[in-house]
């Protein structure tokens, strides 16, 4: 089959007409005339390959040149089309050297394949001598099965198909149902000329003649070439199918900071919107010439004096091969007086024995030329990240942090917010959901120790109970009270609430726990329960 981006040429049309003509005629009586159709067909698929395997070469040739210019842009696809280049020299060679495997096997070559191709190699198709010999290619083909589950025409199929599935997976996602409709389907449903369904390997191979299976041998190898060589130029197009084409260029500016601190310096890089890094480009703004940088762009830098907003104008120069091209561009920016945003990312409050993170920035100013401290409260604080910070306190009261920063070469305050320091709320001890109140003994026994939260906290805390206090009240008497420790029940309290009834009660008291704020009186210090 002809490929979608290397349409058929009249020639390989007619050879292809032919082809079908010849196959259909081999259940008839094969004369002389129909075995030398094959011949001249098998010698024009060698001519096509040829031509193919030409046309690939100047594909890859001229791959490799762009790949040579810009190493950068080209290199994955580049070594996409080396895989393609490989693996299907691969493929065409197994074709081959089962085309002159087979002839010498027919034709009984002492000198084997080596001596098969070079007789082809000269005489072309008119070297074989035994053009209708079947039963051996049949052989050679499917083995000594009927349905080609040996042989290979099996062997060939395998190959066939996983280089048809790794060529997809090399190409571009926009090429793969065109790709898939060029590729050679040894999956469908054959029917032989008693139109009896058959495989690929049937299809193809059983009871062909010699000369006839060579050319579908060549026939084979012409759609792989075809493949290999629209694939290769999918590959090449895809490098700059998305590039811009330079017809609806504009100039864009794309400034560090538009809000800039009184004292500082506006930046901006001006660009050509999908510009080439190779361009040699210069520019004007303002009254000052402006030259390239190593990546094909403009480094602008204007002062920042007076406050308010700053507009400019300017003009930038690309070179063509017909001369330069001018391009307007212009741009804002906003000289402000010096400022500075602090908050706490869960509230003005720092809380003591845990991590309480803070964001700082100040409009104008990078966040690495920002200083901040923290003062009061016993505590510190240490950069995490881009205007990130962790804020540490020990002791209740209050806490200042303030920001300051290195502007016009001079360190200026630039503000401070005061904070309040509290200890983290008292924990609630649970078991399971419950504080007291109705339950089973059966649900108590499960649950077997206790859960602590801190209820409308934020922050990610652990506490523990260290210790408490379990009694039970069974038929108006009060038994001396179980202490236990950590979070879990001791045996002797769940034996004890496995031997309650209904009504009896459960007084559990003087419950303490322990944070990362040091231990405390839980905020439910008692629980009672009742058995149900």
């Amino acid at each position: 089959m002809g490929a979608t981006n290397c349409p058929e040429t009249p020639r390989q049309r007619m050879i292809g007409m032919m082809y079908l003509v010849y196959t259909a005629m081999l259940a008839l009586n094969v004369s002389a005339e129909i075995l030398n159709g094959f011949v001249t067909v098998g010698d024009s698929l060698e001519v096509t390959n040829n031509l193919l395997l030409s046309k690939s070469a100047s594909s890859y040739q001229m791959f490799e040149n762009a790949y040579n210019n810009n190493p950068g842009k080209i290199q994955e696809n580049w070594d996409k089309a080396q895989v393609v280049r490989k693996d299907s020299k691969e493929l065409v060679a197994f074709i081959d050297n089962m085309k002159y495997e087979l002839i010498a096997d027919v034709e009984k070559y002492k000198g084997g394949v080596a001596e098969a191709k070079k007789q082809m190699t000269a005489e072309g198709y008119g070297a074989i001598q035994k053009k209708d010999e079947f039963s051996a290619p049949t052989r050679y083909f499917l083995g000594d099965t009927d349905d080609g589950s040996k042989g290979k025409a099996l062997e060939l199929k395998k190959k066939i198909e996983a280089y048809q599935d790794k060529m997809i997976s090399l190409s571009d996602p926009r090429f793969h149902e065109q790709l898939k409709k060029m590729q050679i389907d040894t999956k469908k449903k054959f029917q032989n000329a008693s139109h009896q369904e058959c495989n690929w390997q049937q299809y193809n191979f059983y009871h062909g003649v010699l000369v006839a299976d060579i050319v579908v041998l060549n026939k084979l190898k012409s759609e792989i070439l075809n493949q290999e060589y629209d694939i290769v130029n999918n590959l090449y197009s895809a490098i700059s199918a998305d590039d811009f084409k330079f017809d609806k260029v504009v100039a864009k500016v794309i400034p560090k900071e538009t809000y800039i601190m009184q004292g500082g310096s506006y930046e901006a890089d001006v660009i050509v919107a999908a510009y080439d890094s190779r361009s040699q480009l210069r520019g004007e703004v303002a009254g000052a010439t402006l030259t390239a940088t190593d990546s094909g762009t403009l480094r602008l830098k204007m002062g920042a004096g007076a406050l308010g907003p700053k507009k400019y104008t300017g003009r930038v120069f690309v070179k063509k091969e017909n001369g330069e091209m001018p391009y307007d561009f212009a741009g804002e920016y906003f000289v402000a007086a010096p400022s500075a945003t602090i908050s706490a990312t869960k509230m003005n409050v720092l809380y003591i024995g845990v991590d309480n993170p803070i964001s700082v920035g100040a409009p104008g100013v990078r966040s690495e030329d920002l200083q901040v401290s923290l003062n009061g409260a016993g505590g510190s604080i240490r950069k995490t990240g881009t205007g990130e910070y962790i804020a540490t306190v020990k002791s209740q009261g209050k806490a200042t942090i303030g920001v300051s920063a290195k502007i016009g070469g001079q360190m200026k305050n630039l503000g401070a917010m005061e904070y309040r320091v509290k200890t983290i709320p008292r924990p609630t001890v649970k078991i399971g959901n419950l504080q007291g109140g109705r339950v089973s003994k059966e649900e108590l026994a499960a649950q077997g120790g206790f859960r602590v939260t801190v209820e409308g906290f934020d922050f990610p805390v652990t506490y523990t109970v260290t210790s408490y206090e379990m009694s039970f009240v069974t038929g108006g008497d009060m038994k001396a009270p179980l202490r236990g420790t950590g979070n879990k029940f001791t045996p002797e309290m769940t034996n004890q609430i496995s031997k309650l009834r209904r009504g009896n009660k459960i007084n559990i008291e003087n419950i303490r726990v322990k944070g990362p704020d040091g231990e405390k009186s839980a905020s439910n210090n008692q629980m009672v329960f009742t058995i149900q």
